[in-house]
């Protein structure tokens, strides 16, 4: 009964892991992610929640992404380097594996928040819509799957934490012509946080260390870790299923 149970919780482990579409690559940060020095689509700022989106073109922000950004955009800020969709160019990104979003938390004395909202959205350089990502995770901070970062760093640009595609995700999106160089792929996003009392918090296009690509951004993160995950996830559980087997033959030996 033990083992079946054991199996089950790896199990749906695996499935959360799965269907998650923005995956925390590490809870570790990476630096030099301030204003200006990198790829910056989006950044907001409020005290308690804050909201905000960027679509295909800088005049597109409001609060509300499904395709285009609309409504509200009094969190978002505007200023130079603070704001616009970002060619995939711009980060060296290539590919769908070494796609990054980074998050660049600033709060007083390095203090919490928590990441109640990402969306990326993908539009060629005539502004159709190729893809919009579903669903973040956060494997390996505390709070997975949610995704509460107990500490930051104070002051912009200190430190940023790296998002990447799943696998699955990343199949569609690459399908979809996203990392097609003729397409001109440029990167919409849409965040939401609460527990903001800080600075402002900004959202940059990067690229995972490892693989091609390099500019503008990025991090010193291991790729695909979520596939790691997987096989951990799947290594136990088969385990757990070997063992069960082996039981179950002891007890019939037995009888």
């Amino acid at each position: 009964m033990r083992i079946g149970l054991l199996g089950t919780i790896f199990l749906t482990g695996l499935c959360q892991t799965a269907s998650a579409s923005l995956v925390l690559t590490s809870p570790i940060a990476v630096t030099g992610t301030g204003l200006g020095t990198v790829a910056t689509i989006l950044t907001i700022q409020d005290t308690n929640t804050e909201i905000g989106c960027v679509g295909a073109t800088s005049s597109q922000i409001g609060n509300t992404l499904t395709g285009p950004c609309t409504g509200s955009g009094a969190d978002v800020k505007t200023g130079t380097s603070q704001i616009g969709p970002q060619p995939l160019t711009a980060a060296g990104v290539t590919s769908a594996s070494n796609f990054a979003i980074v998050f660049n938390a600033d709060q007083p004395s390095g203090g919490p928040i928590t990441l109640t909202g990402l969306t990326a959205t993908f539009y060629s350089s005539t502004g159709t819509l190729l893809y919009q990502t579903v669903g973040f995770s956060c494997p390996g901070l505390a709070s997975s799957p949610t995704c509460t970062f107990p500490e930051t760093f104070s002051g912009i640009g200190k430190s940023g934490f790296v998002f990447g595609l799943d696998t699955t995700q990343a199949l569609a999106a690459t399908t979809a012509g996203v990392f097609n160089p003729a397409n001109g792929t440029v990167v919409g996003l849409s965040a939401s946080l609460s527990g903001s009392s800080g600075g402002p918090e900004t959202f940059s296009l990067g690229t995972v260390a490892g693989t091609t690509g390099g500019g503008g951004g990025g991090g010193s993160q291991t790729p695909e870790p979520e596939s790691l995950v997987l096989a951990a996830s799947g290594g136990m559980l088969l385990f757990a299923g070997k063992l069960l087997t082996r039981k179950s033959r002891q007890t019939q030996a037995v009888r």
